[in-house]
């Protein structure tokens, strides 16, 4: 059985539909912090692509969680810049200017 956490997978080949799995499970990890602060103090940003680095940022950010860019493994993730092309995560219509249009993530 494989226990590679999704973020840190190859996501060669991967289409809107990996790309929203993987930010929903993220999504699910930091806005329940509270239950979830062994793995996220053990998350090795260093070991995943841009896409997931700009996910968990745009995560952070969009719920307002800036705190957690004081832990130290996720401190690397304040220089996050926007991604050169385009991520597709599908049509689910988060309106207005947000965090996500500005790094180039389409939800």
């Amino acid at each position: 059985m494989n226990n590679v956490k999704p973020y840190y997978m190859d996501q060669k080949g991967w289409g809107a539909d990996e790309y929203y799995g993987l930010h929903r499970y993220l999504h699910r990890v930091f806005l329940h912090y509270d239950r979830k602060k062994e793995e996220i103090e053990s998350m090795d940003i260093s070991k995943m692509s841009e896409e997931t680095k700009v996910l968990i940022y745009c995560i952070l950010e969009y719920y307002h969680l800036n705190d957690l860019f004081q832990m130290e493994n996720l401190n690397m993730l304040k220089k996050c810049t926007p991604l050169k092309k385009p991520l597709v995560l599908g049509n689910h219509k988060i309106k207005g200017d947000n965090i996500y249009n500005h790094m180039n993530v389409i939800l």
